[in-house]
């Protein structure tokens, strides 16, 4: 009977989910098909899963933030029930202008979920090859270049294991030539610095109870704090240095610290990708910003900071912390 419950509730929250982003697709004059579908119906069965296994409640959830997660993996063809996985959800708190904080769902894009993006939206992509995970201690040489020939890369591995260094694409495209797409462990430092920036929105250093309620003096002093801090971190030489520097720690997600190495090649993957161009869809393009590091953190402390100086109520803003 319970199982029979179980799949009732799954298709009641699925079709009302799926029914919202398929009108989401039609405002943006976007075409819903079947393959999007399914990945919106394999999304939502993901999350519902997510909730069960957490012990929360559907109802008690921004509704938004579960509409944005199904539309983000449907609008980008990325399949939440595919091995090797393509995209993940995971639930964390938003700070609301009261200083309470309410559950919300965010999608995030797995290694596998950065080739299919490459390979549905990639421009003259006919195959995107399995990724060169390059550790430390393996051989690699950067591809030459002479007029328009490239001499390929090589890469010999011998670590099999350790310290990911870099990520290397090769990339067939329609007229038969092949690129590789490339990115170095410290480009990572960019994503780490923005997700650091982000934690610290909502921090006040014990100044006041949040920073809503914050006087224009305690605005004054926090932003200070944050600054210190942020020096600090954009002191610090490598990727490495700022995991381990304690000043930036306390704003360093557990994903970070606990699963550093699967993290990094994470976001390289990502950053291999990002500046190859892509023929994007009104909706996937809007979705593919919506899941940027750096792009997230800036928008959040542009929000953050409007009319900061005209008003002495500001305006609502998202901002997001790690589930406890």
């Amino acid at each position: 009977m319970a199982e029979q419950h179980f799949s009732t509730a799954l298709s009641q929250w699925t079709n009302t989910y799926t029914g919202l982003v398929k009108s989401d697709f039609n405002e943006c004059g976007v075409r819903y098909d079947d393959a999007e579908k399914a990945c919106a119906m394999n999304a939502m069965t993901t999350i519902y899963a997510l909730m069960k296994d957490s012990g929360k409640d559907m109802k008690t959830f921004d509704g938004n933030s579960i509409r944005q997660a199904v539309g983000q993996a449907a609008s980008l063809r990325l399949n939440a029930t595919a091995y090797p996985s393509e995209c993940f959800f995971q639930i964390r708190k938003k700070q609301t202008p009261d200083g309470e904080w309410a559950p919300i769902v965010e999608m995030g894009i797995m290694g596998a979920g950065n080739d299919a993006i490459l390979r549905n939206f990639g421009v003259g992509v006919a195959e995107v090859l399995p990724a060169w995970i390059v550790h430390e201690g393996d051989d690699f040489e950067y591809p030459t270049f002479n007029g328009l020939e490239i001499t390929p890369p090589k890469w010999t591995p011998k670590a099999w294991g350790g310290k990911v260094v870099r990520v290397c694409y090769p990339v067939k495209m329609q007229d038969g030539k092949v690129q590789y797409l490339i990115a170095e462990r410290e480009g990572v430092k960019i994503n780490l610095i923005a997700h650091i920036r982000n934690n610290l929105l909502n921090e006040t250093f014990g100044i006041c109870e949040n920073r809503y309620k914050a006087t224009k003096q305690e605005k004054e002093q926090i932003k200070q704090a944050k600054q210190q801090v942020m020096d600090v971190v954009t002191s610090c030489a490598t990727v490495d240095d700022i995991l381990a520097c304690p000043e930036a720690r306390p704003y360093i997600s557990m994903a970070w610290l606990d699963s550093t190495e699967s993290m990094i090649e994470r976001k390289m993957r990502n950053n291999a990708i990002r500046n190859f161009p892509k023929d994007y869809n009104t909706m996937a393009k809007r979705s593919i910003i919506q899941t940027d590091d750096v792009y997230k953190a800036n928008q959040a402390e542009i929000e953050a900071n409007a009319n900061s100086e005209e008003l002495t109520v500001e305006g609502e803003v998202v901002e997001e912390a790690p589930f406890q």
